[in-house]
């Protein structure tokens, strides 16, 4: 069986024969072209976690400043799993530091992710009688209105109104942005 047979049929075993042939340098008989595939998978992988890491942080943060009627009380949970999410996404940024070069867009792309996710918990929150009505659309930053400094701030949670304060901010120009 080739190698490229077994990557059809077995992939762990195909990971355990590519890298016995790496070690012991038999590289006319590696599988390339899979080889290559799944090395730039790994780096992709590596980009998915970051985010859903980053949409777990805002994700809550968004919680906590939007549905939590009692941020002191009710929010608790969700301040653990920002903390928890943020260490996450600082040992993924730490033993991959070429991906703060994308960081924003992966913030972008996690924000999008985080902001849909707290539309949907609204909703069922209203349906339980937990919170009064539903977030609109209109009501959330289409954009995430955070830095990636103000995301990784240790301990740091926002109110609504900061969350507001933050997002005009990041409607101006670049330059005026701090």
């Amino acid at each position: 069986m080739t190698a490229k047979d077994l990557y059809e049929r077995d992939l762990y075993a195909w990971t355990q024969e590519t890298a016995r042939l790496l070690r012991t340098r038999r590289f006319s008989e590696l599988d390339l072209e899979n080889l290559i595939e799944e090395v730039e998978d790994l780096g992709r992988t590596e980009r998915h976690i970051l985010k859903g890491q980053l949409a777990a942080v805002m994700e809550h943060l968004l919680y906590i400043a939007y549905l939590a009627s009692d941020p002191k009380r009710d929010g608790h949970g969700w301040r653990y799993a920002v903390d928890r999410a943020r260490g996450e996404a600082l040992d993924v940024l730490n033993q991959n530091p070429s991906l703060k070069h994308k960081l924003h867009e992966v913030i972008e792309a996690a924000y999008r992710s985080a902001r849909k996710s707290l539309m949907e918990k609204a909703e069922i929150m209203q349906t339980e009688g937990k919170i009064s009505r539903a977030i609109s659309k209109e009501e959330i930053p289409p954009r995430s209105p955070w830095t990636a400094r103000e995301l990784f701030e240790e301990e740091r949670y926002f109110t609504r109104a900061e969350i507001e304060r933050l997002a005009e901010r990041m409607d101006q120009p670049p330059s005026y942005r701090m």
